[in-house]
């Protein structure tokens, strides 16, 4: 916990020594707490991302959903079987001349004028069988096989390539918490070397060797390294909150552990799933602008009913069986079935325009991620000995000060410069890390 620093004049000045000493304290103390903790390393973080995160379950359902729809194009091709039961109570001379029709149970006193006009009331009950089978509907029966594997992978690929975005997403929440640790470290380096270089400029003032300008601009150093300490306290609690949240399990910052070696990277490209499904809606796209060029020819569907009939008490139930095959062509809707089928041809070339398009910016993107990795590791290397040269030119630079050699703006200007130098080597070292993963997604092979 950082305490707050009193300012208010004739109170008790801020003990800076006491303040560095607590942070370490309650570092190693979080240290002590979390010994027997798991690590959290990026391999772990994906792994329980692909296990817990919300958003990853959401792109599993999604994927249920758009198979599950894929398979409903083979109800096109298979036959549809229905039974049906039923009541019917009426004294409707037409219903019931029907109903003694289907039976098969007319006697010639049915036949007398007031029975035909006047009948009473009767019950009936009957039950039905049907089987429709479609034998020619714009080629649905033919193309729904390939409709619904192409459907299927598309859904498949769409699931792939959001779980993608969403270990990606955890990737880089991950980097930023340990980035955020990182900073935590060196914002409580810097704050504690600005609190010894404003009590050793205190007591060179009190030796008559620095005018009181320098132990002005050594406070104002101190509460600025105080100011970023708890800038980067409250990023590292919000960068921990939000992994926390991705993997479904709190987070300590001393649970964070680099991996010992990133996952290799596959010598070939591998296929991203939204290019993939991209390629696949294309065919299904294509697929449909023939579904709507066949519409144009009749359509052709056949039934097979079996029914029972029989009044609701006494009499045996007779059967009546029918087999029908139909033949439809409308022969002027408007154009419907016409423009339905330009519309499909246009959604079909836009569907292949669409996944060239895809491709073309994804093989951008790919160059792109692969120079960025290239060059990462030798800005890592690069920043981590610009960050050796300026610790050791602080050094330096404190031991002179101390000794009376340098002024106070040549150390100010010193520790500004490694300051720098660490915020810049975390940066290099969380730019290697995530751009890795971004080269791991950019080919397709995040999963």
């Amino acid at each position: 916990m950082i305490p707050e620093p009193v300012s208010k004049r004739g109170s008790h000045p801020v003990s800076w020594t006491r303040f560095a000493t607590a942070t370490v304290a309650a570092w190693l103390m979080l240290v002590a707490a979390a010994a027997g903790a798991e690590p959290w390393t990026l391999t772990r973080v994906l792994d329980a991302a692909r296990t817990r995160d919300p958003s990853v379950r959401a792109a599993r359902a999604a994927g249920d959903a758009g198979r599950a729809q894929a398979a409903s194009n083979w109800a096109l091709l298979s036959p549809h079987v229905t039974a049906s039961y039923g009541f019917t109570r009426s004294d409707d001379p037409a219903m019931l001349f029907s109903q003694k029709l289907w039976q098969g149970r007319f006697t010639p006193a049915d036949f007398a004028l007031d029975a035909l006009n006047q009948p009473a009331p009767t019950s009936a009950r009957q039950w039905t069988l049907a089987v429709d089978q479609p034998l020619w509907n714009g080629g649905r029966e033919i193309l729904a096989p390939g409709m619904a594997a192409r459907m299927n992978r598309a859904a498949s690929h769409m699931e792939r390539a959001a779980i993608a975005d969403r270990l990606l997403a955890a990737a880089g929440a991950w980097v930023d918490a340990v980035a955020a640790r990182e900073n935590v470290a060196a914002a409580d380096r810097a704050l504690a070397f600005a609190t010894a270089m404003r009590g050793a400029t205190a007591e060179r003032l009190r030796m008559g060797q620095v005018a009181d300008v320098d132990t002005l601009r050594a406070a104002a150093r101190a509460s600025e390294a105080l100011v970023r300490a708890l800038g980067a306290h409250r990023q590292l609690a919000v960068m921990l909150q939000r992994l926390s949240g991705m993997v479904q399990s709190p987070v300590a910052a001393d649970e964070l552990v680099f991996d010992a070696a990133l996952a290799p990277i596959p010598p070939g490209d591998g296929a991203r799933g939204e290019l993939a499904a991209a390629h696949e809606g294309a065919a299904a796209a294509a697929t449909q602008s023939r579904e709507a060029a066949l519409a144009l020819l009749p359509s052709l569907n056949s039934r097979l009913a079996v029914s029972q009939y029989a009044p609701m008490t006494g009499d045996r139930w007779e059967r009546r069986w029918m087999l029908a095959v139909s033949a439809d062509l409308p022969l002027f809707d408007g154009g419907q079935r016409l423009n339905a089928w330009r519309a499909a041809r246009a959604q079909a070339a836009q569907a292949r325009a669409a996944e060239a398009a895809l491709a073309r910016d994804l093989a951008l993107d790919l160059a792109a991620t692969r120079a960025q990795a290239d060059m990462a590791i030798q800005s890592r290397d690069a920043a981590f000995a610009g960050r050796a040269a300026s610790e050791e030119a602080l050094r330096l630079a404190d031991a002179r000060y101390r000794s009376g050699l340098l002024p106070l703006t040549d150390l100010l200007a010193a520790d500004a410069e490694a300051t720098a130098a660490r915020a810049g080597a975390i940066a290099a070292e969380s730019d290697l890390i995530l751009t890795h993963v971004r080269l791991l997604h950019a080919m397709g092979e995040l999963r």
